[in-house]
């Protein structure tokens, strides 16, 4: 038996600098156990990217891996 984990991969910049040069961030976050959790976390990390001025998703997906087969 296949069991799918979900990992939410994203790249995000971010002008925090004082000279208004922007900052890079790139993250892996989960595993989640479903799709669906996964999106949800998407969608929060959407919500608060268009609650700050100084941020922009560059991209964003969640992607799917093989963890482990039972016996």
């Amino acid at each position: 038996v296949r069991r799918l984990m979900y990992y939410f991969i994203s790249v995000i910049i971010i002008s925090i600098l004082p000279t208004g040069e922007p900052v890079i961030e790139r993250s892996v976050t989960g595993p989640f156990p479903s799709k669906s959790d996964c999106a949800l976390y998407s969608s929060v990390i959407d919500n608060i990217t268009k609650q700050t001025p100084t941020a922009h998703i560059i991209e964003s997906e969640c992607k799917e891996k093989e963890k482990g087969k039972a016996v």
